[in-house]
């Protein structure tokens, strides 16, 4: 999947918690992306936000580092 995608999928997710504290939002939104994405998705996305870490929300990042 392109990481493009990958960002805006990720990007979403944190929108749609958004309306929850940040530690929660974090964890939810880490538990969506162990349960629904697939280790190869997890794994190029993490890699990408490692590079380029101002590319996401920073909910996102927490979510990938927990």
């Amino acid at each position: 999947m392109r990481i493009e995608t990958l960002t805006r999928m990720a990007q979403e997710i944190a929108v749609n918690n958004g309306v929850f504290p940040e530690d929660e939002a974090t964890r939810r939104v880490a538990d969506h992306l162990r349960s629904f994405w697939t280790p190869a998705m997890r794994r190029d996305f993490t890699a990408y936000v490692t590079e380029h870490p101002d590319a996401v929300d920073p909910v996102v990042r927490a979510a990938l580092e927990s």
